[in-house]
């Protein structure tokens, strides 16, 4: 049975929190093209479909890209519109920034309907939780914005390892909740929470370690692994950073980072995140069992 979900945030490199306020936008070179094409080469050589969680300004600014990503069989998930953490809005900004999403949708790909939301940032937290009041308004099924430990920008500790319907505190399980939420997997030994999910800690974790906790943590439930396509470009412009968010930023993008999903594309049978959600006995509503 497959367990395993790959999910690709398509942004452009100055969408990443440490960056955005960084970058005149009038001027930059977003490298959305660059970086994206070879990795839809890659899944296609690989045969492999995943969930791309897009940013809405994308969809706008790149429909043919957006329109080949759904003709190759992978799923179109909501990312914002313009990649807003959910922190900066309220229900009333967040109903806004899914409607120019769904009316994005609607002038590129008519009947293309998003089941899936990831916020910008992980930004979903016992704070942010009325967001997914809205989301359920708008008609998503599912949610994958929660990072199962704390870090400086965001996280929810004690999360559980596999789809649940989230108390507002975002730890418990709710049967009421209005969508499922599905965490990003981490490997979970004792006390030690160690996230094997991708993004900066697949290009920072050793590979043996990264694959043995994926591995470890599908004994629980199913995983989803996420990355930006900015992280596998060569090019991506480097900004002055302090030493610190220089690492986290840019620590081994391009041919490196290519690799390491290389080997995971190896090592594991991905598909996209309602695809695994089907296969594991979820009807139409991606209905998931407590």
């Amino acid at each position: 049975m497959m367990q395993a979900a790959l999910s690709i945030d398509l942004e452009s490199y100055w969408h990443a929190e440490l960056l955005r306020r960084l970058v005149d936008r009038n001027s930059a070179d977003d490298r959305v093209l660059p970086a994206t094409l070879p990795l839809l080469d890659l899944l296609a050589d690989r045969g492999v479909t995943a969930t791309f969680f897009v940013v809405g300004e994308i969809i706008d600014e790149y429909p043919a890209l957006v329109k080949r990503i759904v003709a190759e069989g992978h799923e179109i998930g909501c990312h914002g519109y313009t990649h807003r953490p959910l922190w900066s809005l309220n229900e009333t900004t967040f109903n806004a920034e899914l409607s120019l999403f769904t009316s994005a949708l609607r002038r590129h790909l008519p009947g293309v309907i998003p089941r899936g939301f990831r916020a910008p940032t992980f930004s979903l937290s016992p704070d942010t939780a009325w967001a997914l009041a809205v989301l359920a308004r708008h008609g998503y099924e599912y949610d994958s914005s929660v990072f199962p430990m704390r870090t400086p920008l965001y996280g929810v500790p004690g999360c559980p390892p596999r789809p649940y319907r989230p108390a507002p505190n975002m730890i418990d399980n709710d049967p009421a909740a209005p969508i499922w939420e599905w965490p990003l997997t981490a490997w979970r030994i004792g006390p030690l929470t160690l996230p094997v999910c991708g993004g900066f800690y697949l290009r920072t974790l050793p590979m043996p370690v990264i694959i043995h906790g994926m591995r470890k943590a599908m004994q629980q439930g199913p995983i989803v692994v996420y990355l930006h396509p900015w992280e596998l470009d060569e090019e991506t412009p480097r900004l002055p950073l302090s030493r610190r968010d220089r690492f986290i930023t840019y620590h081994n993008i391009g041919a490196a980072t290519r690799r390491r999903l290389e080997k995971l594309l190896e090592q594991f049978d991905f598909t996209t995140m309602t695809n695994v959600l089907a296969l594991r006995g979820r009807d139409r509503k991606v209905r998931v069992r407590s």
